[in-house]
């Protein structure tokens, strides 16, 4: 299983200070939470702050918009870095959102939230690069993980393997070493952490190594 750092977890103040780090910690791209106070009641990251992270790393961009807005979004978000976009199924017309992501050629998702069924996304399963499987409200950071979610992983792990697709699985939302075991069985590809990276006693390389021996 690979972690995917949640910058919305860092501050502005310590993006570069906390990209650098990251970069020799055993992770492989970045992974933005863009809040435009729609979707969700909060606002975050605004295409500002996804610069600063860019200019500082070669390393990948994983760009989660929770917005109700993404295709108008996508632009300037993918000029500022992003590689991979992926947009909620319940703000967008899926095939619009795909249309648009893959003319600009880029990686493509959909994302789901808590009691959002599978059926939402099953007619475009064979288009996505990735899957993102929200196991709590989107909104704010450090809330507990919706364990009945991961079920969600367990079908759509399934759906794959009968039917020869190469999406990867994605859960974002309360991952932490007490839990992370039952992600990585679930079969997720990929584990959203944010809180319990950065928002620690323990320096970030370490929480990220704790992730990891978790799973083990």
């Amino acid at each position: 299983m690979k972690i995917a750092p949640s910058m919305l977890a860092s501050k502005p103040e310590n993006y570069v200070h906390d990209v650098q780090i990251l970069e020799k910690a055993n992770v492989e791209w970045f992974h933005i939470d863009v809040l435009d106070g729609t979707f969700t009641d909060t606002y975050a990251f605004p295409v500002e702050h996804l610069e600063i992270i860019n200019n500082a790393t070669d390393f990948p961009m994983d760009i989660h918009l929770m917005t109700n807005h993404a295709i108008e979004s996508l632009p300037k978000y993918i000029e500022a870095g992003g590689d991979m976009l992926t947009a909620h199924v319940e703000a967008v017309n899926p095939r619009k959102y795909i249309d648009a992501v893959k003319k600009h050629d880029k990686m493509v998702g959909l994302a789901i939230n808590p009691d959002t069924p599978l059926s939402s996304i099953i007619d475009y399963i064979d288009e996505l690069d990735r899957i993102l499987v929200m196991t709590v409200v989107p909104g704010k950071g450090g809330q507990s993980l919706i364990v009945d979610c991961l079920d969600k992983v367990e079908q759509l792990r399934k759906i794959r393997a009968n039917n020869n697709l190469g999406f990867d699985i994605q859960v974002d939302g309360g991952v932490k070493k007490e839990n992370i075991k039952l992600v990585n069985n679930a079969g997720a590809d990929i584990a959203v952490a944010g809180t319990s990276i950065f928002n620690s006693e323990n320096s970030i390389q370490n929480n990220i190594q704790a992730l990891m021996d978790a799973v083990r």
